[in-house]
């Protein structure tokens, strides 16, 4: 059964958003502040590239999913310490990256894959043509390389759920595109 968590994502005059994370053979309550905890450490590994005035938070609790998306069970952690953004600099609110995550489960004659937006970041993240700099897709790459590794090792893989297709598979690799990602509202 999948797990479900939510790192909640504060911009000053730009309201909430929120990054939701799986992981895969979630059957032991231990499991989830495992889960919170790397969740964490993933956003942390990349405060560098957020600007000083962004916080990221974390929810009170994983959510136990079935593959069809019935939640079966909801498990308190304590939330990991927030993590706040450390680049200084100017910023657009809606232009950050994207982190992609690959499986090997073939959904619909396509491969199953996530994605996970870190929006905002710095224009120092970005080089003079508007991309995202090596080092920031070095930063991304090797955190999220950290974060799958560390979900590995805790018996309970990070994955990628299809609401649609009531499948969960586990995440092989990730990576982040040069081009950049922007966030739209309905409104735009």
């Amino acid at each position: 059964m999948p797990g479900e968590y939510r790192a909640i994502w504060s911009v000053p005059g730009g309201g909430t958003g929120y990054s939701v994370l799986h992981c895969q053979s979630f059957s032991l309550a231990s499991n989830a502040d495992d889960f919170a905890a790397a969740t964490r450490a993933f956003f942390n590994s990349c405060a560098g590239l957020f600007p000083d005035d962004i916080q990221i938070n974390f929810d009170s609790e994983v959510l136990e999913l079935t593959d069809a998306g019935v939640l079966t069970a909801v498990h308190a952690v304590t939330p990991p310490a927030v993590v706040n953004g450390t680049a200084t600099g100017t910023f657009s609110r809606a232009a950050g990256a994207r982190v992609d995550w690959a499986t090997n489960q073939i959904v619909g004659g396509r491969r199953l894959t996530g994605r996970t937006y870190m929006v905002p970041l710095t224009a120092g993240s970005f080089d003079t043509e508007g991309v995202l700099t090596s080092a920031a897709i070095t930063t991304l790459t090797t955190a999220a390389g950290t974060f799958i590794t560390t979900m590995a090792a805790t018996g309970s893989d990070l994955a990628v759920w299809s609401r649609t297709h009531a499948t969960t598979a586990p995440v092989e690799t990730a990576s982040a595109p040069q081009k950049g990602a922007i966030l739209r509202g309905r409104r735009d």
